[in-house]
């Protein structure tokens, strides 16, 4: 209560009811009016609210886990009768002070209004003292709960971390065997491929630690890499990418779509004796982004691949949204597809 002043308003409505019972127990056991009842049952009940306070504590102290049973019962014991003798006394007190107002009749006896408040303020205190290890285990049941979200999502957060980090020298062992095969026929070539690629790792360094980027600058990320293999393609390998403007702005995790695109150029065109045009297209479905990668490819001339890129999409996928997103791919004599959905996220959220 004293921690979270929401915790009040029950408080005083418990102890205000307990007030009510006392004043019926009055009325009832020692024939006074409802007047002189209420009078002394409801601010004698009130003034349970800081009486049963120590319980809190107490309870705190005791946790039932690890205290022997009998230990508790004989604390509880106590605390509920130091609790009734002086909840007792005060009512007695507060009848006398009234009755020499002349609110409450002086014919009634003080022993009668003792014992009517001791023996309530026993049973309430055990009541308040029940009550408290309740919510003590309710905080502690949602305090391990939070710490297993929390340990779920570091945990996550490490899984993307290291999947994240395979990401960077997959392609960049790519790139570096394309450019190692252009050294000695075209070293021209082979310079300028390796300018285009500094460039595209800078940018994708500047993605820094981000847990998403938007869709559209994904794409461009993508087209970036599409235009340092041309280097190396020349007119062999063309590009078409088509953004919707509604999914411009769904968040992604950076370079997701990479792998793709390379297996798109290394099992793709590559693979074409006269090339041909990776397609890439996002759009949104309700509540899903879409994104397409296609590109030809010669079955005959295919290369056999080891499927870490594709896995590697599907891990990450799978750690970010979970079964909310997928990867479906659709391979055919002389194309191959590529599909990722995407749930649409809520700014802030993943």
């Amino acid at each position: 209560m004293l921690a979270d002043r929401r915790r009040l308003p029950p408080y005083l409505a418990a102890w205000g009811l307990v007030g009510v019972l006392f004043s019926g127990l009055m009325r009832v056991g020692l024939g006074v009016s409802w007047r002189e009842a209420l009078a002394v049952g409801v601010p004698i009940g009130l003034v349970g609210v800081p009486l049963s306070l120590p319980a809190w504590y107490l309870c705190r102290a005791l946790p039932l886990a690890r205290t022997p049973a009998l230990r508790v019962a004989g604390v509880a014991a106590a605390a509920s009768l130091t609790m009734a003798a002086v909840w007792a006394g005060l009512a007695w007190a507060w009848w006398r002070q009234l009755a020499a107002f002349g609110v409450a009749s002086p014919g009634i006896p003080g022993t009668a209004v003792l014992g009517v408040a001791g023996g309530l303020g026993a049973l309430a205190f055990l009541a308040a003292f029940s009550v408290h290890y309740v919510v003590l285990a309710l905080e502690e049941s949602a305090a391990a709960e939070r710490r297993a979200l929390e340990s779920a999502v570091a945990q996550r957060d490490a899984e993307l971390t290291a999947l994240r980090a395979q990401v960077d020298p997959h392609f960049l062992f790519n790139s570096l065997n394309a450019i190692a095969g252009l050294v000695g026929p075209d070293p021209a070539r082979a310079r300028e491929m390796c300018q285009a690629l500094a460039d595209f790792l800078r940018d994708c360094l500047a993605l820094g630690s981000a847990r998403r980027i938007p869709l559209g600058r994904e794409i461009a990320l993508a087209e970036q890499y599409l235009r340092v293999e041309q280097v190396r393609f020349g007119r062999r390998l063309a590009f078409d990418t088509s953004v919707s403007a509604d999914s411009a702005e769904v968040a992604v995790p950076p370079l997701i779509l990479q792998p793709l695109v390379e297996n798109a150029v290394r099992h793709g065109i590559a693979t074409c004796l006269d090339g041909g045009r990776i397609e890439i297209q996002a759009r949104r479905i309700g509540e899903r982004a879409v994104v397409t990668v296609a590109n030809p490819r010669d079955v005959d001339g295919a290369r056999a691949g080891t499927g870490f890129g594709l896995g590697l999409v599907r891990r990450r996928l799978s750690a970010s949204f979970g079964d909310r997103s997928a990867l479906v791919v659709e391979p055919a004599a002389s194309a191959y597809r590529a599909t990722v959905t995407l749930p649409v996220e809520a700014p802030g959220r993943g």
